[in-house]
């Protein structure tokens, strides 16, 4: 009996043990529950749009620190993740959306899952593209593409191709662009449309941008039919007016304007573009129309938005409507272009406010202003050629890990027939060389007593020039000096304006008749010539001088080059009249081009009669073997096109 008592005083002490377990247990789950049900509720309360997205990262946070205490689920700490870089992209704090992507990836490579991995390669490629970091963009795109060119997944591909090419047009290497948008199309259907759409649209830009209006509208109309966004509609739409602006078919640009303008449209941005592009527009289309109401409506709406990117534009056509008639109005709107172009460090908008403030102020600032404008230009051509450089070099080095290390193996016997084919070649070309070499030798004898016969006569009439402009410009310049000296009280500091002007006459037929600096130190000394013919009423722009690397043109070319753009120069300040002188430079594999072009006075074409110093310059470009071609109408400027072998 006493043995049963015992029996029974264990099985209750146990009993209850038990039931004291069971309820800690059932604490710790209920705990625990609680905790995971709070996790839930934080992620439920992160994507809750109706709150900011401020509070929604903070609900995030919560969600975050809470799963890695109770080491919730790792898919929901992926999960809360991914949308905290979704906020941070929609706060604009872009270098922690890319932060995150970047442990996102780290992740997703630790689990060799492959599908997350391009999935996180292509976020951190949109964010760094947002962030204006198009290299690293660039590399994160080509990185998803490698992987899903395994997966075989078309419609990925497609999606990323359609980013590098709009990526490429941003960096402005348009043929690369236009390559891989067209390759993208070979992987997007239907079911891709705002892709389709996006790959139309970039192509038109690229055609717009390398002045292909007609190809672009072309491309906006295909984007346009197959848009399904009523966004991406109103934007092609937009683009196509502007492309009909600038082949100057105003009234089909204001149609599509027109049109717009009467489109419920929820963005007041979008609404500021239509409205002040369509005003701006009926006014090329009618330059006496004073009516600014348009251009003033936009910029009011861009001023309650503080829409930098569109004050911009606004200061920029209402300069341009008040040019002629209100010009001191002009140049406020010209100084606020330049101001918030500054502001918001856009270097090609502060060459052009810049380009407004030279035309428009005669006040001492003009050479502040034109000093500016060489800096930024120059600045500008360094960054963008130091980009094109270094994306170059990113591209190779991508396209060069993508492909496999081939071996090029080369059979004996085709060596032998390549060997033998070569021994003909030489037993055929001794035959006949003996006589091709002295009929050369024949022909290049008078070809070269021929040039020298047109170089002693170019010279003798530089020389009978140079003499010319000193009676003209300095020996009747120093003549009435002399006679305010003699039979006027003129005050000192007049005497010294005159004085300073003739120092200016001379140095400048100095500049341009001087001794001429080749090999490595010709694009400055050129570079000097060209600007010194800047004056109040005229401007000189270079474009892409300091990109075609003149110095490796041979010591002979470049003395031909300098004489030819100088007497261009003479020539346009002796009768063009013109403002605005433009010469371009650019250079392939194998030759250099040079464009120039003002906005003179020109002549009819057909009354072109090539004389003196236009004479000149036709027989100095035939001498380097180059081809010149002229052209010209009247009231419509004056344009020189020469090309010749390196």
């Amino acid at each position: 009996m006493k043995n049963l008592k015992i029996v029974f005083l264990f099985f209750l002490i146990f009993s209850l043990f038990q039931l004291e377990s069971c309820k800690r247990q059932e604490k710790i789950e209920t705990s625990q529950k609680a905790k995971i049900d709070s996790v839930s509720y934080y992620v439920q309360q992160m994507k809750d749009r109706t709150l900011s997205d401020s509070i929604c990262l903070i609900q995030a946070n919560l969600g975050l620190n809470h799963a890695i205490k109770i080491q919730s689920n790792y898919k929901i700490v992926k999960e809360i993740l991914t949308y905290k870089t979704y906020l941070f992209g929609n706060l604009k704090q872009l270098d922690s959306a890319i932060s995150i992507s970047k442990k996102l990836v780290n992740l997703s490579l630790k689990e060799n899952d492959s599908i997350a991995i391009v999935n996180h390669y292509a976020t951190l490629a949109y964010y760094y593209s947002a962030d204006l970091k198009k290299d690293s963009a660039y590399l994160f795109y080509n990185y998803a593409n490698e992987i899903n060119l395994k997966l075989g997944d078309s419609s990925e591909i497609g999606k990323n191709l359609a980013q590098i090419a709009i990526l490429l047009s941003d960096l402005g290497d348009f043929e690369e662009s236009d390559n891989n948008a067209i390759e993208a199309l070979k992987y997007l259907n239907d079911k891709n449309i705002p892709y389709l759409t996006a790959v139309y649209n970039c192509i038109a830009i690229n055609s717009r941008k390398q002045k292909d209006y007609t190809e672009a509208i072309y491309w906006y109309n295909k984007a346009i039919n197959i848009s399904t966004k009523n966004t991406d509609k109103i934007k092609c739409l937009q683009n196509k007016s502007n492309a009909y602006r600038d082949l100057g078919k105003y009234d089909k640009s204001i149609a599509i304007l027109d049109s717009l303008s009467k489109v419920p449209i929820e963005s007041n941005a979008t609404k500021a573009r239509i409205i002040d592009n369509l005003a701006y527009t009926r006014w090329l289309n009618n330059e006496q129309n004073e009516d600014s109401s348009g251009m003033d409506n936009a910029l009011n709406i861009r001023l309650m938005e503080n829409d930098i990117w569109g004050l911009i534009a606004s200061y920029a056509h209402l300069s341009e409507f008040y040019k002629k008639g209100n010009t001191k109005l002009s140049l406020v709107y010209a100084s606020k272009m330049y101001h918030l172009a500054s502001i918001q460090r856009s270097p090609h908008d502060q060459l052009e406010a810049l380009q407004k403030l030279i035309n428009l102020d005669d006040s001492p600032k003009v050479k502040e202003y034109y000093a500016s404008y060489i800096h930024i230009s120059d600045s500008l051509n360094e960054a963008e050629k130091s980009a094109k450089n270094k994306f170059a070099k990113l591209k190779y080095d991508s396209k060069k890990n993508r492909q496999e290390n081939l071996e090029l193996k080369v059979v004996h016997s085709e060596k032998e027939l390549e060997l033998e084919k070569e021994r003909t070649t030489n037993i055929i070309g001794a035959v006949s060389s003996g006589s091709l070499v002295f009929a050369l030798l024949v022909f290049g004898y008078f070809k070269t007593q021929k040039h020298k016969q047109e170089k002693r006569a170019e010279i003798y009439k530089t020389e009978t020039r140079i003499a010319k402009k000193i009676h003209d410009e300095v020996a009747n310049n120093v003549v009435n000096i002399m006679n305010k000296v003699q039979y006027a009280e003129e005050p000192k500091e007049v005497l010294l304006d005159d004085l300073e002007k003739v120092y200016l006459l001379t140095r400048n037929i100095s500049h341009q008749n001087n001794t001429i600096e080749t090999g490595e130190k010709f694009e400055a000394s050129l570079k000097i010539l060209l600007t010194s013919f800047t004056n109040d009423t005229t401007t000189i722009i270079l474009k892409n001088i300091h990109e075609v690397k003149l110095e490796n043109i041979t010591k002979n070319k470049q003395i031909e080059i300098y004489r030819v753009l100088q007497e261009l120069m003479v020539n346009m300040q002796k009768h063009s009249e013109a403002s605005l002188v433009a010469i371009s430079f650019n250079n392939t594999k194998s030759q250099y081009f040079i464009n120039y072009s003002d906005n003179g006075v020109g002549i009819k074409f057909e009354t072109l009669v090539l004389e003196n110093g236009l004479k000149n310059v036709e027989t100095r470009i035939k001498s380097i073997n180059g081809i010149i071609n002229f052209e010209s109408s009247l009231n419509k400027g004056f344009k020189v096109f020469i090309s010749f072998k390196k």
